[in-house]
């Protein structure tokens, strides 16, 4: 299971604390609004006493910053706009100068699929996808691009999960990435089932330290009894 945290977004000191003796994989880093190079900073410096890994999500070239062990870098699949599948790319790699960074970085197939989401109107995402549609995305982004996983995005929103299992019926060896509305464990051990990863988010800003780290354990025993 992987932590996401947002730049933008408040994170008391207890609640950290709580997150950084978690027993989580790794914490991404990352966000859609209000990104700036000094917030992110802020935060990687904040987790540096977290034992595990510590990846940055590259949403804007300037924020690039040292503090993370790798960079996954979004490519959204299922964009209208190639901006967000290789422009921003090309534009953001002739900005990083140190050839140490470009050693760490992670290409990311992303399929945005809330269509109300902050993200889904950023990358102008089709979000209107059928089965056939997404299963060619997952697949083309694994066996032609050759990404190493695929990231299912939901975005804060609780997805459809029988759609996931056809979509894992379909593309067994497929790496695919959780992310979206996972609140409680049920939830948690539902996509992990499905899924190689799970991403939880939004529920670490919406509890106070002694429930976070309550659910945080509960949601790691659930994955794992699963696995």
């Amino acid at each position: 299971m992987i932590l996401k945290l947002d730049p933008d977004r408040q994170l008391d000191d207890e609640r950290l604390r709580v997150i950084l003796r978690s027993d989580v994989d790794a914490i991404v880093v990352g966000g859609t609004q209000g990104i700036t190079p000094e917030k992110v900073k802020v935060l990687l410096d904040r987790l540096q006493g977290f034992p595990r890994e510590i990846i940055l999500e590259v949403t804007d070239a300037r924020c690039a910053a040292e503090g993370a062990h790798r960079f996954w870098v979004p490519v959204v699949l299922n964009s209208r706009d190639p901006h967000w599948i290789v422009r921003a790319h090309a534009r953001a790699i002739g900005q990083w100068k140190d050839p140490h960074l470009t050693d760490r970085l992670l290409p990311v197939g992303y399929i945005v699929l809330n269509e109300e989401s902050a993200v889904a109107s950023l990358t102008v995402a089709d979000t209107t996808l059928d089965d056939e549609e997404l299963i060619g995305l997952c697949m083309v982004g694994h066996y032609l691009f050759r990404f190493p996983f695929i990231y299912i995005e939901y975005s804060g929103k609780w997805g459809c999960m029988d759609r996931l299992a056809r979509i894992r019926g379909r593309v067994p060896q497929v790496p695919l990435v959780y992310g979206g509305g996972i609140r409680e464990s049920w939830q948690a051990r539902t996509a992990a089932s499905l899924v190689d990863t799970v991403v939880v988010g939004n529920m670490l800003y919406e509890n106070h330290a002694q429930e976070l780290e309550s659910r945080l354990r509960m949601f790691c025993q659930a994955i794992r009894a699963d696995a």
